[in-house]
């Protein structure tokens, strides 16, 4: 999603403004915190992540619970602001949507 406003106001500047491209099933540090262009491309850009740590942040990670990271499961996840935890769902439960964007 496109979003210029957040809860109902303009959207400030420490959320992204003057548009922020909000990606609900990536978490946070894989999501763009601000759009300065926007550049359609043939091939998979190489991005910061990937770059820094290619081993651990591949375009799959924290999205296919299969893909387990090089330290730790991602099998299951715990529920933010609990000790709860869950199975992972595949795409954060967006998968009919986005699922092909990954093939």
């Amino acid at each position: 999603m496109l979003v210029t406003g957040i809860y109902g106001h303009a959207l400030p500047k420490q959320h992204g403004a003057p548009v922020r491209l909000v990606v609900p099933w990536k978490y946070g540090y894989k999501s763009a915190k601000s759009i300065v262009r926007i550049e359609l491309v043939a091939e998979r850009p190489r991005t910061f992540w990937s770059e820094l740590e290619p081993n651990e942040y591949d375009f799959l990670a924290n999205v296919d619970p299969a893909v387990a990271h090089p330290r730790w499961s991602q099998a299951s996840e715990r529920l933010i602001g609990t000790l709860e935890t869950r199975a992972t769902i595949e795409y954060n439960g967006y998968g009919p949507e986005v699922a092909g964007m990954y093939v």
